[in-house]
């Protein structure tokens, strides 16, 4: 018997494991765990994040009062204002105004779904009283 059981034998650490040092626990002669930069065990490439966008700095910039109010008037002409929303919303620009054009984008599908809904429900109710007056 090895030393280590012997101990165990004569009463010296009872109750507490016996632990040995293993040098290399896979027998491939490759280490449990990769360590940073290397690849894994299983042979893949390691996985990494992607790269952060190189954002120009004055698209972070706010936009000012005066662009607004501009942005606003040319929002409230019918037909340019959906042409002006997808420009500004899919073009290259300042970050606050494409996320602007981006909501009232979502916003005005959501209305159009809405206008639909309601021109089929009330549409018909209306129609068919409009027949009961006039009494065709």
């Amino acid at each position: 018997m090895d030393s280590n059981n012997m101990n165990n034998f004569n009463g010296q650490n009872q109750g507490q494991p016996v632990y040995q040092q293993v040098s290399n626990p896979n027998p491939y002669g490759q280490s449990v765990q990769p360590e940073y930069g290397q690849a894994p065990v299983y042979g893949q490439p390691p996985m990494y994040g992607q790269p952060a966008p190189m954002v120009n700095p004055q698209d972070l910039e706010p936009v000012s009062i005066g662009t607004w109010l501009g942005i606003m008037f040319l929002s409230l002409i019918p037909c340019v204002n959906i042409v002006l929303l997808f420009v500004w919303a899919f073009a290259d620009g300042k970050e606050s105004r494409k996320n602007w054009a981006k909501a009232q984008l979502i916003f005005v599908a959501i209305m159009i779904v809405i206008e639909i809904l309601v021109i089929l429900l009330f549409g018909t109710a209306i129609t068919a009283l409009l027949y009961s007056i006039a009494g065709f």
